[in-house]
Protein backbone atom coordinates (compact mmCIF):
# COMPACT_ATOMS: atom_id res chain seq x y z
CA UNK A 1 0.00 0.00 0.00
CA UNK A 2 1.50 3.49 -0.77
CA UNK A 3 0.33 6.28 1.82
CA UNK A 4 -0.46 9.90 0.41
CA UNK A 5 0.05 13.03 2.22
CA UNK A 6 -1.44 16.18 1.98
CA UNK A 7 -1.42 19.40 3.51
CA UNK A 8 -4.74 19.15 5.85
CA UNK A 9 -5.32 15.77 7.50
CA UNK A 10 -8.01 13.15 6.26
CA UNK A 11 -10.41 13.85 9.17
CA UNK A 12 -9.92 17.96 8.73
CA UNK A 13 -10.65 17.17 4.79
CA UNK A 14 -13.80 15.04 5.20
CA UNK A 15 -15.63 17.74 7.54
CA UNK A 16 -15.02 20.34 5.00
CA UNK A 17 -16.28 18.49 2.57
CA UNK A 18 -19.61 17.82 4.32
CA UNK A 19 -19.58 21.43 5.62
CA UNK A 20 -19.37 22.51 2.10
CA UNK A 21 -21.31 20.05 0.24
CA UNK A 22 -25.27 20.80 -1.25
CA UNK A 23 -27.40 17.89 0.46
CA UNK A 24 -28.11 15.08 -1.19
CA UNK A 25 -30.70 13.64 -3.17
CA UNK A 26 -33.55 11.23 -2.39
CA UNK A 27 -32.75 9.09 -4.98
CA UNK A 28 -30.05 8.28 -7.98
CA UNK A 29 -31.51 8.99 -10.95
CA UNK A 30 -28.74 7.34 -13.27
CA UNK A 31 -28.20 3.48 -11.72
CA UNK A 32 -25.46 3.32 -13.99
CA UNK A 33 -22.80 5.50 -12.17
CA UNK A 34 -20.73 4.67 -8.98
CA UNK A 35 -21.42 3.74 -6.21
CA UNK A 36 -25.24 2.95 -6.91
CA UNK A 37 -24.03 0.41 -10.05
CA UNK A 38 -22.25 -1.23 -7.13
CA UNK A 39 -24.29 -1.41 -4.65
CA UNK A 40 -26.83 -2.96 -7.13
CA UNK A 41 -24.48 -5.72 -7.39
CA UNK A 42 -25.56 -7.05 -3.61
CA UNK A 43 -28.64 -5.22 -2.94
CA UNK A 44 -31.65 -7.49 -4.40
CA UNK A 45 -33.44 -8.22 -1.78
CA UNK A 46 -35.37 -5.77 0.38
CA UNK A 47 -36.35 -7.83 3.37
CA UNK A 48 -32.29 -8.35 4.49
CA UNK A 49 -30.84 -6.00 6.60
CA UNK A 50 -27.74 -4.22 5.43
CA UNK A 51 -25.54 -1.45 6.66
CA UNK A 52 -23.41 1.11 4.64
CA UNK A 53 -20.31 2.19 6.87
CA UNK A 54 -19.11 5.49 6.02
CA UNK A 55 -22.69 7.05 4.58
CA UNK A 56 -21.55 10.32 4.33
CA UNK A 57 -24.41 12.78 3.40
CA UNK A 58 -26.95 9.37 3.22
CA UNK A 59 -27.28 9.65 -0.62
CA UNK A 60 -27.58 5.46 -0.75
CA UNK A 61 -29.24 4.80 2.88
CA UNK A 62 -31.95 7.14 1.33
CA UNK A 63 -32.28 5.76 -1.86
CA UNK A 64 -32.42 2.24 -0.67
CA UNK A 65 -34.78 3.35 2.73
CA UNK A 66 -36.91 5.34 -0.67
CA UNK A 67 -37.23 1.80 -2.06
CA UNK A 68 -38.36 -0.05 0.85
CA UNK A 69 -34.95 -1.41 2.02
CA UNK A 70 -34.12 -2.52 5.63
CA UNK A 71 -31.09 -0.30 5.96
CA UNK A 72 -29.35 1.87 8.07
CA UNK A 73 -26.20 3.89 8.21
CA UNK A 74 -22.71 4.42 10.08
CA UNK A 75 -20.55 7.39 9.56
CA UNK A 76 -17.99 8.81 11.39
CA UNK A 77 -18.12 12.35 11.07
CA UNK A 78 -20.13 14.18 13.24
CA UNK A 79 -20.45 17.17 10.77
CA UNK A 80 -22.29 14.87 8.40
CA UNK A 81 -24.07 13.08 10.72
CA UNK A 82 -25.50 16.43 12.43
CA UNK A 83 -26.38 17.54 9.03
CA UNK A 84 -28.38 14.25 8.55
CA UNK A 85 -30.27 14.49 12.02
CA UNK A 86 -30.82 18.01 10.96
CA UNK A 87 -32.23 17.30 7.48
CA UNK A 88 -33.75 13.55 7.15
CA UNK A 89 -34.01 12.81 11.30
CA UNK A 90 -35.78 9.35 10.45
CA UNK A 91 -32.82 7.92 7.91
CA UNK A 92 -31.11 6.13 10.89
CA UNK A 93 -27.33 7.07 10.38
CA UNK A 94 -25.80 7.25 13.56
CA UNK A 95 -22.49 8.24 14.01
CA UNK A 96 -19.49 5.75 15.09
CA UNK A 97 -15.62 3.88 14.17
CA UNK A 98 -15.97 1.24 12.25
CA UNK A 99 -13.19 0.15 14.14
CA UNK A 100 -15.29 -0.24 16.73
CA UNK A 101 -18.63 -0.97 15.35
CA UNK A 102 -21.92 -0.72 17.56
CA UNK A 103 -23.21 -3.96 16.39
CA UNK A 104 -23.73 -7.79 17.24
CA UNK A 105 -21.79 -10.38 15.55
CA UNK A 106 -23.32 -11.43 12.02
CA UNK A 107 -25.98 -8.62 12.50
CA UNK A 108 -26.48 -8.01 8.47
CA UNK A 109 -26.86 -9.65 5.48
CA UNK A 110 -25.18 -6.98 3.16
CA UNK A 111 -22.49 -4.53 4.03
CA UNK A 112 -21.92 -1.51 1.99
CA UNK A 113 -18.36 0.54 2.01
CA UNK A 114 -17.81 3.40 -0.45
CA UNK A 115 -14.80 5.68 0.06
CA UNK A 116 -13.99 4.22 3.53
CA UNK A 117 -11.20 2.42 4.07
CA UNK A 118 -8.49 4.05 2.54
CA UNK A 119 -9.24 6.93 4.96
CA UNK A 120 -8.12 4.71 7.88
CA UNK A 121 -4.31 5.16 8.60
CA UNK A 122 -4.53 3.30 11.92
CA UNK A 123 -6.56 0.59 12.56
CA UNK A 124 -6.91 -1.01 8.45
CA UNK A 125 -6.96 -4.24 9.75
CA UNK A 126 -9.24 -3.66 12.57
CA UNK A 127 -12.16 -1.95 10.78
CA UNK A 128 -11.98 -4.45 8.10
CA UNK A 129 -12.18 -7.18 10.57
CA UNK A 130 -15.13 -5.78 12.59
CA UNK A 131 -16.92 -6.06 9.02
CA UNK A 132 -16.09 -9.25 8.62
CA UNK A 133 -17.51 -9.41 12.48
CA UNK A 134 -20.88 -7.72 12.17
CA UNK A 135 -21.95 -9.77 8.70
CA UNK A 136 -23.38 -12.73 8.89
CA UNK A 137 -21.69 -16.03 7.47
CA UNK A 138 -22.28 -16.27 3.93
CA UNK A 139 -23.43 -12.87 3.87
CA UNK A 140 -22.14 -10.15 1.00
CA UNK A 141 -20.24 -6.86 0.95
CA UNK A 142 -19.41 -4.23 -1.92
CA UNK A 143 -16.03 -2.22 -0.49
CA UNK A 144 -14.10 0.37 -2.71
CA UNK A 145 -10.46 1.27 -2.29
CA UNK A 146 -8.44 3.64 -4.45
CA UNK A 147 -6.08 2.32 -6.67
CA UNK A 148 -2.32 2.87 -7.10
CA UNK A 149 -2.12 3.61 -10.65
CA UNK A 150 -1.05 6.65 -12.51
CA UNK A 151 -4.61 8.43 -12.53
CA UNK A 152 -4.66 8.81 -8.32
CA UNK A 153 -0.66 9.37 -9.10
CA UNK A 154 -1.50 12.27 -11.20
CA UNK A 155 -4.48 13.77 -8.85
CA UNK A 156 -1.97 14.09 -6.12
CA UNK A 157 0.12 15.61 -8.34
CA UNK A 158 -2.99 18.13 -8.87
CA UNK A 159 -3.85 18.73 -5.19
CA UNK A 160 -0.21 19.31 -4.15
CA UNK A 161 0.06 22.00 -6.82
CA UNK A 162 -3.17 23.13 -5.74
CA UNK A 163 -1.80 23.62 -1.73
CA UNK A 164 1.48 24.82 -2.84
CA UNK A 165 1.27 28.15 -0.67
CA UNK A 166 1.03 25.64 2.19
CA UNK A 167 3.84 23.77 1.32
CA UNK A 168 6.18 25.62 4.69
CA UNK A 169 3.69 23.15 6.83
CA UNK A 170 3.77 19.36 7.75
CA UNK A 171 2.27 16.59 5.47
CA UNK A 172 -0.51 15.06 7.02
CA UNK A 173 -1.98 11.18 5.81
CA UNK A 174 -4.37 11.71 3.66
CA UNK A 175 -5.76 8.39 1.89
CA UNK A 176 -3.96 4.82 1.30
CA UNK A 177 -4.14 3.26 -2.55
CA UNK A 178 -3.34 -0.08 -3.08
CA UNK A 179 -2.83 -2.63 -5.28
CA UNK A 180 -5.79 -4.62 -7.19
CA UNK A 181 -4.79 -8.13 -6.00
CA UNK A 182 -3.02 -6.54 -2.59
CA UNK A 183 -6.31 -5.82 -1.35
CA UNK A 184 -8.31 -9.11 -2.25
CA UNK A 185 -5.39 -10.51 -0.26
CA UNK A 186 -6.00 -8.58 2.75
CA UNK A 187 -9.91 -8.92 2.67
CA UNK A 188 -9.35 -13.03 2.18
CA UNK A 189 -6.98 -12.69 5.77
CA UNK A 190 -10.61 -11.73 7.04
CA UNK A 191 -12.86 -14.20 5.75
CA UNK A 192 -13.65 -12.02 3.07
CA UNK A 193 -13.56 -13.22 -0.25
CA UNK A 194 -13.56 -11.25 -3.09
CA UNK A 195 -15.66 -12.38 -6.27
CA UNK A 196 -15.39 -9.51 -8.85
CA UNK A 197 -13.00 -6.68 -8.67
CA UNK A 198 -14.26 -3.40 -10.72
CA UNK A 199 -12.08 -0.59 -11.85
CA UNK A 200 -14.59 2.11 -11.83
CA UNK A 201 -14.48 6.27 -11.62
CA UNK A 202 -16.19 8.46 -9.36
CA UNK A 203 -15.37 11.67 -11.24
CA UNK A 204 -13.10 11.58 -14.27
CA UNK A 205 -9.12 12.79 -14.06
CA UNK A 206 -10.66 14.81 -17.55
CA UNK A 207 -13.52 16.91 -14.87
CA UNK A 208 -10.39 18.81 -13.78
CA UNK A 209 -10.89 20.79 -17.14
CA UNK A 210 -13.78 23.25 -17.05
CA UNK A 211 -14.68 22.57 -20.76
CA UNK A 212 -14.55 18.98 -21.11
CA UNK A 213 -17.56 19.07 -18.06
CA UNK A 214 -21.20 18.55 -19.23
CA UNK A 215 -23.37 21.75 -17.54
CA UNK A 216 -24.87 20.84 -14.38
CA UNK A 217 -27.28 22.92 -12.05
CA UNK A 218 -25.57 21.93 -8.80
CA UNK A 219 -23.92 19.33 -6.87
CA UNK A 220 -27.12 17.71 -5.78
CA UNK A 221 -27.72 16.73 -9.21
CA UNK A 222 -23.83 15.70 -9.70
CA UNK A 223 -23.66 13.28 -7.23
CA UNK A 224 -27.34 11.53 -8.43
CA UNK A 225 -26.71 11.94 -12.09
CA UNK A 226 -22.48 12.12 -12.21
CA UNK A 227 -20.13 13.99 -13.03
CA UNK A 228 -20.53 14.10 -16.37
CA UNK A 229 -18.29 14.80 -19.58
CA UNK A 230 -19.19 16.62 -22.56
CA UNK A 231 -19.17 15.03 -25.91
CA UNK A 232 -15.48 15.78 -26.46
CA UNK A 233 -14.97 14.71 -22.71
CA UNK A 234 -16.51 11.40 -22.98
CA UNK A 235 -14.71 10.38 -26.20
CA UNK A 236 -11.26 11.42 -24.65
CA UNK A 237 -11.72 9.38 -21.42
CA UNK A 238 -13.23 6.61 -23.19
CA UNK A 239 -10.30 6.29 -25.35
CA UNK A 240 -7.91 6.47 -21.38
CA UNK A 241 -9.86 3.50 -20.29
CA UNK A 242 -9.85 1.43 -23.41
CA UNK A 243 -6.62 1.82 -24.25
CA UNK A 244 -4.93 1.59 -20.44
CA UNK A 245 -7.99 0.18 -18.36
CA UNK A 246 -5.75 0.01 -15.16
CA UNK A 247 -4.28 3.05 -14.97
CA UNK A 248 -7.24 5.39 -15.67
CA UNK A 249 -9.59 4.71 -12.73
CA UNK A 250 -9.68 5.68 -9.01
CA UNK A 251 -11.82 3.87 -7.61
CA UNK A 252 -11.24 -0.45 -7.17
CA UNK A 253 -15.05 -1.92 -6.04
CA UNK A 254 -14.64 -5.36 -4.49
CA UNK A 255 -17.65 -7.60 -4.56
CA UNK A 256 -17.86 -10.94 -2.92
CA UNK A 257 -19.45 -12.49 0.39
CA UNK A 258 -17.98 -13.92 3.96
CA UNK A 259 -17.08 -17.73 4.38
CA UNK A 260 -19.30 -19.73 5.64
Amino acid sequence: MKKVMRYEDNQEYWDHRWIEADHDAEEFLDLDIYPIKYAEMVMDDPSQSSVELGAGLGRLVKHYRNAGFNITGLERSEVAVQRLQSESPDLGVTAGDVRSLPYEDGQFDVVLAFGLFHNIEDGLDQALSETGRVLMPGGRFCISMRPNNFEMHFNEWYWRWKQRDRRHQEPKFHKWLVGEREFSRTLSQMDLHTQQVHRARNVSLLYRIPWLRAKSRDETERRSQGYRLNGVGRVLDKFLVTVLPSQFCNVLVYVGHKGT
